[in-house]
Order: C-alpha cells, then sequence, then structure tokens
C-alpha cells in the first residue's frame, strides 16, 4: 500500500509519532483515569459475557446483559440504602411542625429535637451541641448541593464516557491486543505475553483485594453494630462496607461519627466500643485481609499492593482503588519477568 514507507527516515517516524502521541494524551488527560477504569471493568464484564454469549446470539447484547449482571450488586445496595433513609427521613418529617418554612431557624430545630423520642433524656448541653452541629450540616448541605448540581454536567460526561469505554472495551479489547501485539517485535513477544499474564493475575486480585474486604467489613460491622445495639443495623452495616472504597478516610468517618454521636448521647461504653472495635476491624481489613487475599491471585508482594490501593485512590480517587494496584502490579511483574529472564540467560551461559 506504501510502497516508499521503507524508505521514510524512523528519525522522522519516531519523533512525529511521539508528538501525536503528546498532543493525544494532553487531550486524553482529564478523562484518562475514567477510560482505564472502563477498561478495568471491561476485562471482569467480558468475562461475565463470555460465559452468556453460548445462549445468546449477539456479542454485543451479552456484553450489555454483562453490565447489568455487574451492576446488579450495586442495584440491590442502593435498593436497601434507599429503604432505610427513606423510612429515617420520614421519622424526621413526622417531628417538624408542620408550620416551619425555614429548616435553618434555630428555635424550630430546638422545639423538633426535642420532641425527638431518641433525645427526650438528653441534657441541654448536648441538645445545643447537636441543634448547633445540625446548622452548620444543613448550610454544609446546602453548599454541596449547589456544587454538586453545578457539576452535574460534567459527571454525566464522565459516566457516559465509563459506560461506553467499558462496552468498547469488552467488545473490541482483543482488537488492541492483537494491535499492540503486532506492534511488538518477534524477539520480544514472549516478554510481553509473561507481562500480560502477570496483567491478568493482577486484575484478578484487584477485585478479590476491593469488593472482597469491603464485604467483609459490612458483615463484621453489622454484627458489632447489631451487638452494640444500634438501630438501622443494615444501612449502616452498608455504608460502612461501602465507606472502604472513599479514599484515605474509609469506614472512619462511619464508626467516628456513630461513636461520638452515642457518646454525646450519654452512651459512652456504646460509643467508645464501636471506635475501638471499628478500628480493630478497619486495620485488620485494610493491613492483613486486603493484602492476604490479593496474593492468592497473584504473585505480587503484599506491599505492592497496599500501596497500589491507598496511594491510587490519593492521586485517582476511586478507579485509582483499581488503577494504581493494577500499574504498580504489572510494573513489579515486569521486572520480575526480565529479572527471571537475566537469571536464565546466566544460568544457560
Amino acid at each position: 500500500m506504501f510502497p516508499h514507507f521503507q524508505k521514510i527516515s524512523f528519525s522522522t517516524i519516531i519523533p512525529l509519532l511521539l508528538v501525536l502521541f503528546i498532543i493525544s494524551f494532553a487531550i486524553l488527560t482529564p478523562v484518562l483515569s475514567t477510560v482505564i477504569f472502563g477498561a478495568i471493568l471491561a476485562y471482569y464484564i467480558r468475562f461475565i459475557s463470555k460465559k452468556i454469549q453460548p445462549y445468546v446470539k449477539y456479542e454485543s447484547l451479552s456484553i450489555s446483559l454483562g453490565i447489568i449482571i455487574l451492576a446488579i450488586p450495586l442495584l440491590v445496595l442502593f435498593y436497601f440504602t434507599f429503604g432505610e433513609f427513606l423510612t429515617i427521613g420520614g421519622y424526621i418529617v413526622e417531628g417538624i411542625p408542620r408550620s416551619s418554612p425555614d429548616l435553618t431557624n434555630s428555635s424550630r430545630i430546638g422545639t423538633t429535637l426535642r420532641n425527638l423520642s431518641p433525645l427526650n433524656g438528653a441534657s441541654e448541653e448536648v441538645l445545643d451541641i447537636i441543634q448547633s452541629g445540625i446548622i452548620q450540616f444543613i448550610s454544609f448541605l446546602y453548599g454541596q448541593t449547589i456544587s454538586i448540581l453545578s457539576s452535574i454536567p460534567a459527571l454525566a460526561a464522565q459516566i457516559f464516557i465509563l459506560l461506553f469505554s467499558t462496552f468498547y472495551f469488552a467488545r473490541d479489547g482483543h482488537k488492541v491486543i492483537k494491535f499492540i501485539k503486532d506492534m511488538v517485535p518477534v524477539g520480544d513477544r514472549e516478554f510481553y505475553k509473561k507481562l500480560v499474564k502477570s496483567a491478568e493475575d493482577v486484575l484478578k486480585s484487584i477485585i478479590a483485594g476491593n469488593v472482597i474486604p469491603a464485604v467483609i467489613l459490612g458483615i463484621l460491622s453489622g454484627i458489632i453494630y447489631y451487638l452494640l445495639g444500634y438501630p438501622y443495623v443494615i444501612l449502616l452495616a452498608i455504608v460502612s462496607g461501602v465507606a472502604m472504597f472513599i479514599p484515605i478516610i474509609g469506614p472512619w468517618i462511619v464508626y467516628g461519627l456513630i461513636g461520638i454521636v452515642s457518646i454525646l448521647l450519654g452512651n459512652t461504653f456504646q460509643g467508645v466500643m464501636v471506635i475501638a472495635l471499628g478500628w480493630i476491624i478497619q486495620t485488620s481489613t485494610d493491613f492483613y485481609i486486603r493484602p492476604k487475599i490479593s496474593v492468592k491471585y497473584s504473585e505480587v508482594h503484599p506491599l505492592v499492593f497496599l500501596l497500589g490501593f491507598i496511594y491510587g485512590a490519593v492521586t485517582m480517587g476511586l478507579p485509582g482503588l483499581f488503577i494504581g494496584p493494577l500499574i504498580l502490579g504489572i510494573t513489579y511483574g515486569a521486572l520480575k519477568v526480565y529479572r527471571d529472564e537475566r537469571v536464565k540467560d546466566k544460568n544457560n551461559s
């Protein structure tokens, strides 16, 4: 097709490709983490769609069903969580006077608090603290609501990109791999074959290192909440498990808030116990269970996964929980494969 292509100097081709790559990278930077996250999700969806493929005529349909199946656990969590929030919201609304047009009116809030049965035994000092906190919280929610509403177009675009990148990577991912394979020199293909195998192991360990620890933490938290006599155990357990995906803070925000409120209401033992037991559960899950489970699916050292989970989330948010361990895991795998080849060459010589 291009008879004179071989006559073109690579000193011209490589700089051109490099410039185009840099420009493309600059254009995609705002959504790069979303696209990579979509590629990671596509790996799991493709696995599900292959199981469905024998029963479905079209590949696109099996991939769409795979996305729905992967989303079912999230929808179930949303159903239970939303139902509990509606119950709590209805309980609070019943205590608010119908004639009150201003929710930030301190006297109205004070009256409402005193009408709530859980706070009947609380002292005036505790009620004043809770009242002040509610006013600040309402003001904070108002500001956050305005911020969220203003960011809806950007969020919608991110979700749109995530869905489509996930779908197309799941459908055409093998073409991307073939394209890259065709560009790799024949002599280096064995190295990259082992590297791809290492990446697949890391991807398996990532889902195990994120989802399974969150489920374990949610179940253990639910048991603690039940034993300590807290209401809305299912809601608190779900929120605690989901909080595992919040960068840096994690479930601490749940245990801390519940513990502080319990102490302010006079339930000191209950509050101290939920904070102490929560710390034990989270520490055990983050620093022992998560790396231990991840290593079962890959030969990557637990410290690599731990750093990837923590600092990936710090730098990239929620997608970083998946991208961080993947990048560090592939890097570790590449170094390991290279070292093994060097050792093998030395032994043969």
